[in-house]
């Protein structure tokens, strides 16, 4: 039996892309593609329980999930250390990884674009450039698609990145990256309180001098660029929009759902979760499995 997820590296225009992947348990005539867009940090290991719950219900869907430029420690071996990569360049990375799977599949072939937090604002820059591409969904879940720092959490970090730099996040990351890293794992879940998977993540995977100021500066770029919605452009667009709020998202607060709510009345699927879902639902099974639920009713209306 296949062991998922599969990994592999991609080129994508020279930049080597780590990549998580789930091949199709069975071929329908028309075959549909879900490529997952992670938030920041954007680690796609962090969802791989996520993407591999809506597998399991899934025989006919292939998913396809990349972390963004310079969040991956493992391949920053080949390249410049000191490489830091903009939002913008994060939006562009992911349009060529989206042309990549178009061009790697029929011409007939739909997809369906899930995004968490930063990852739904870069989905709609991708559907922006890419409106005619077999885009059938754009899924958003806890989404900062518009004015991230006037947000709870958002006035913390910009006021943190405004007297930190981001050289200051990469030294503490090099410092921690030389810990054992038994003690290392051991010391950040005492400190954050993860475990499983995302603890993993967060100790093997992140805490690394090049990821974190990656990190820091895609954080502060968020601040600077995400403001206002482009009303006109998601009016076009709004029959392929399914967006999630969470009532205790300090990320993406309740009054982000109510404006939506307020100024597009006719999007049907906009939804405000009834359980207060936190943020960072990947980090927790229980959370996981509610979510990958409500995430596989939505592709199964969507494919049906």
């Amino acid at each position: 039996m296949l062991r998922t997820p599969l990994r592999a590296v991609w080129d994508i225009v020279g930049y080597p892309t780590e990549t998580i992947f789930w091949p199709a348990q069975k071929q329908n005539v028309k075959k549909t593609v879900l490529f997952f867009i992670p938030g920041n940090p954007g680690l796609v290991e962090y969802y791989t329980p996520f993407l591999e719950a809506i597998y399991k219900n899934t025989s006919s869907l292939e998913i396809v999930g990349v972390s963004h430029k310079g969040h991956s420690v493992g391949y920053h071996e080949d390249i410049k250390q000191n490489t830091v990569y903009s939002l913008q360049d994060q939006i562009q990375h992911k349009i060529d990884c989206f042309d990549k799977l178009v061009n790697d599949n029929e011409k007939e072939t739909e997809f369906i674009i899930i995004a968490h937090s930063i990852g739904s604002y870069i989905s709609m820059e991708l559907l922006r450039e890419r409106p005619n591409h077999g885009i059938k969904r754009v899924i958003c879940l806890f989404p900062t698609l518009r004015e991230i720092a006037a947000t709870p959490n958002g006035i913390q970090i910009s006021r943190l990145v405004k007297y930190i730099p981001a050289g200051a996040f990469g030294f503490a990351g090099n410092l921690i990256s030389y810990m054992a890293p038994p003690f290392r794992q051991a010391l950040v879940g005492l400190i954050t309180g993860q475990s499983g998977q995302g603890l993993q993540v967060t100790a093997h995977q992140l805490l690394h001098g090049p990821v974190l100021k990656n990190v820091i500066t895609m954080a502060h770029q968020e601040m600077e660029t995400v403001k206002g919605l482009d009303h006109d452009f998601y009016e076009k667009h709004l029959d392929k929009l399914i967006i999630y709020y969470s009532a205790n998202d300090k990320w993406a607060p309740k009054d982000h759902h109510d404006y939506m709510k307020k100024h597009f009345p006719t999007l049907v699927d906009l939804h405000l979760c009834t359980k207060d879902i936190p943020h960072a639902f990947c980090l927790e099974s229980e959370h996981v499995d509610y979510m990958a639920n409500k995430v596989q009713s939505w592709i199964d209306s969507a494919t049906a």
